[in-house]
């Protein structure tokens, strides 16, 4: 199955397997999966008789084994669900032999986070060509940005592109976070509501002046003053604008201006440095303000602030004195 949204539109459909395992480090995607299957495949009334939930640390092969051979109760299926499957390690071989003669009554979900499962196993020959193998792989970078604006869809509201860049500034690519402040909306805003940057703020708490995304624009723009405005006001709320957070961030960003200087073909920048074409316009000025060398001489002023943010080559240096000799420094090159 290549995508997350063509497994959940099979399983609406009710074409169902015995066996699913879902398994990569992108969890929100199996916590999905496993909930529509739990919503799906054994009603309501019936879930205490037909769904069984186990935990990977606390079972093994044979108690997963014994608990599919059972026949549903009040349905025409039951559902097994493992969680923390990841923790089965050597169960597998053993799961193996079960997978090559299922009970056609059960379905079983197995959830294996946080990595993949190694494709040489046992597991996945009995498997691949009769059940469902999902990798939950992470979204890349410049795909967010569009899952963002699909999820927004998903819960009946239309999200400003800047709006949804402020939600990715903050919450980055952790989607469960970005679903979960999404869903927070539906408890204030109506149906259909065109979600702006100002909503964001004022019903989830982000300001949409004040944070790394606004930061990492005025260094781009060689905007000294509101470098150093927004770089006070991180460092004087430093427990949601750690300094360890903001240099790999500025690292990344000014990593990406570098290779954008580098890009034989600037058509393909967005693909090529992994980010959404709506950012593209940013790092194509930010190219302007500076040059293949400048660009380099500002990431080794970020390692050498992070050295010093690790009290090296820096005494009694607190965070505002560090971003703003930080600030100073790049704006500076």
């Amino acid at each position: 199955m290549n995508t997350s949204e063509q497994l959940l539109a099979q399983i609406r459909k009710g074409d169902i397997y015995t066996i699913y395992l879902l398994h990569g480090p992108e969890t929100f995607f199996i916590d999905e999966i496993t909930s529509l299957l739990m919503e799906v495949i054994v009603a309501e009334g019936a879930k205490d008789f037909d769904q069984t939930l186990l935990y990977g640390k606390e079972t093994n092969a044979l108690q997963i084994i014994e608990a599919c051979k059972r026949y549903p109760m009040m349905g025409q299926r039951q559902l097994v669900v493992v969680r923390e499957a990841q923790y089965l390690d050597k169960q597998w071989e053993t799961l193996a032999q079960y997978f090559e003669n299922p009970q056609p009554q059960t379905v079983l979900v197995l959830c294996h986070k946080h990595k993949k499962i190694d494709a040489r196993k046992k597991v996945f020959k009995a498997l691949k060509d009769t059940q469902c193998i999902f990798e939950a792989a992470p979204l890349k970078e410049y795909k967010i940005m569009g899952w963002i604006q699909e999820r927004a869809k998903s819960y009946r509201f239309d999200i400003a592109p800047d709006a949804a860049n402020l939600l990715f500034t903050y919450l980055g690519s952790d989607l469960s976070k970005i679903d979960k402040a999404l869903e927070k909306l539906t408890n204030n805003l109506a149906s259909g509501t065109h979600l702006t940057p100002q909503m964001i703020q004022d019903h989830i708490g982000y300001s949409k002046d004040f944070n790394s995304f606004e930061l990492q624009k005025a260094l781009g723009q060689r905007n000294m003053p509101l470098a150093l405005r927004i770089g006070k006001y991180m460092a004087e709320n430093a427990k949601n604008h750690p300094v360890q957070l903001i240099l790999p961030m500025l690292f990344n960003y000014f990593q990406k201006i570098l290779l954008y200087h580098g890009l034989p073909n600037r058509n393909e920048a967005s693909k090529r440095l992994g980010i959404s074409p709506y950012f593209i316009k940013e790092y194509e000025n930010a190219a302007r303000f500076y040059s293949l060398r400048q660009s380099a001489k500002v990431i080794a002023v970020i390692k050498e602030m992070d050295l010093k943010s690790k009290g090296l080559g820096a005494v009694n240096m607190d965070n505002e004195s560090l971003l703003k000799e930080l600030i100073v420094k790049i704006i500076s090159t």
